[in-house]
């Protein structure tokens, strides 16, 4: 994948987070501009990812979701633990 769709997946996962705002509970918003910041973060945009972890409401979900491990898999199947 290359950097511009990486970019773009992010910035779609962000204005995905701002619509699911409004109508769902802020546990869905976080998750999915977490998985933006790490995206972005992917990409090497350092900015981006600095700016949503510095938000104030959201941002220090953010950066707590982005540094835990990813779920292990067993047999292709994700477990949560």
């Amino acid at each position: 994948m290359t950097t511009a769709a990486i970019r773009l997946s992010g910035w779609s996962l962000l204005l995905a987070g701002v619509g699911a705002g409004i109508v769902l509970p802020h546990p869905v918003t976080t998750r999915l501009w977490t998985i933006a910041g790490k995206l972005f973060a992917l990409a090497g945009d350092h900015g981006m990812v600095a700016r949503l972890t510095s938000a104030t409401k959201f941002g220090p979900r953010v950066r707590r979701g982005m540094s835990r491990r990813p779920p292990r898999r067993v047999g292709g199947v994700a477990e949560a633990f």
